[in-house]
């Protein structure tokens, strides 16, 4: 049996070749000698460590070493992706509202009549709220039901993408720019309309917008495919609801997820930018 050499046996046939503040540091530089196929050895001293490596490559290893602290300092910093909160009480907030609304129209048989959206009403006496309030104003408990579980599960995406606040903002906006331009269309047709998921699709296109600019700034080609999968949601929701059929308003969904879209892809890249 061979006794392996002792700690102190292997510093008298190794010299000190360079000193580090920081143990990581001393262990990446170390790394940087065994790459060589050359032995060394990590002490430490008072305030620091020594690497110490075979006094015949002396130069050698510290060349490498200068070359690497080089190399890290040309390193590009990763941008970091800006995460905001979940926005799980706005989402609560909203639901809550979508329920008051509801009971309202229960109760009072002239509600829904005096804030659906409608293009005559609209477009001939100026009532532009409309286009805001029918997001808030469902037919019946399943049609309510439907666009709160959606809303609320694209809404805390949006949140973590552009922050509770602006999220929730930017898709009732592209909700209520949704339906403004769907009632323009439609007009002079007696048009009328209720429901959020205008502001639904509003929230996939925020995150498709989203997903665009992260594929762009990354020059990616499979990025920008991947920010094309909320539409498959999209897809997944006209399966369920059925494609223009009694009581959907298809172009109402496209307006909105347009609208999203439109305003996601700038708002996304502004927000990375402050973040870099």
């Amino acid at each position: 049996m061979v006794e392996a050499p002792s700690e102190y046996e292997m510093t008298q046939e190794l010299v000190p070749v360079a000193r580090f503040e920081g143990l990581r540091e001393a262990q990446e530089n170390a790394l940087v000698v065994l790459a060589m196929n050359l032995d060394c050895l990590i002490t430490v001293v008072e305030g620091g460590y020594v690497i110490h490596g075979e006094e015949a490559f002396v130069e050698a290893i510290r060349e490498e070493f200068s070359l690497y602290a080089e190399e890290q300092k040309m390193k590009p910093t990763p941008a970091t992706v800006p995460i905001f909160g979940s926005g799980v009480d706005l989402a609560l907030v909203w639901i809550g509202v979508l329920l008051f609304c509801f009971t309202q129209q229960l109760q009072d048989d002239s509600f829904k009549e005096r804030y659906l959206d409608s293009a005559v009403r609209v477009v001939e006496h100026g009532e532009v709220y409309r286009p805001f309030t029918a997001l808030f104003l469902h037919a019946d408990m399943e049609h309510l039901m439907g666009n709160a579980v959606f809303g609320l599960i694209f809404g805390i995406f949006v949140a973590n993408s552009f922050g509770p606040l602006r999220g929730w903002g930017l898709i009732l906006l592209s909700g209520f720019l949704g339906n403004l331009l769907n009632t323009w269309i439609h007009f002079p047709d007696p048009y009328r309309s209720l429901g959020a998921s205008t502001a639904v699709f509003g929230a996939l296109g925020l995150l498709v917008g989203s997903g665009l600019d992260a594929a762009w700034r990354a020059k990616s080609y499979r990025k920008g495919l991947q920010a094309f999968a909320p539409l498959l949601a999209g897809i997944m929701i006209f399966t369920m609801n059925g494609i223009g059929g009694p009581g959907i308003d298809t172009l109402a969904h496209i307006t909105g997820m347009f609208f999203g879209i439109l305003l996601g892809l700038p708002v996304a890249h502004l927000l990375a930018r402050k973040v870099t």
